[in-house]
């Protein structure tokens, strides 16, 4: 191991250092963390709660990867990675009879209140609110 003169850090990996992963903003931790199938005893995958996150963002919110990297904090290709990665082990989960165990991963659960139900900002109905309110204040003009 080295050290940079510069900052004192270690230099691993010929010259360079791995950057630390950034946490992950998700909505909120799931309620259910273990599905299984009704029969057989195939074993379980690993989802992390980050990839549940974006599966979630992407496929049930219907936004797309910009906005829904935006959401959680991370550039477009960390959340390509992780959309990528949980499509694949559910895919997995139901074709070959196993069951989907949902923990760990690197994020943080934002817990600003949104209003409707939601513990976070990335609530779906915020935007369209907004618009509503603004479109029955014209309507009153």
């Amino acid at each position: 191991m080295h050290y940079n003169n510069y900052v004192h850090m270690p230099i691993l990996f010929g010259g360079t250092m791995a950057r630390s992963v950034k946490c992950r903003r998700v909505c909120k931790e799931p309620h259910n963390r273990l599905f299984s199938p009704e029969t057989g005893d195939g074993g379980a995958v690993t989802l992390s709660v980050d990839a549940l996150e974006a599966l979630r963002l992407c496929d049930l919110e219907n936004l797309d990867q910009d906005a829904a990297a935006q959401k959680m904090g991370v550039s477009r290709g960390t959340f390509q990675r992780l959309l990528y990665a949980a499509r694949k082990s559910v895919a997995h989960a139901l074709c070959e009879g196993k069951g989907i165990r949902i923990q760990g991963g690197h994020y943080t659960v934002d817990e600003r209140p949104c209003g409707h139900g939601h513990s976070c900002t990335s609530c779906p109905f915020s935007g369209q609110e907004e618009q509503s309110n603004t479109n029955s204040i014209n309507k009153e003009s």
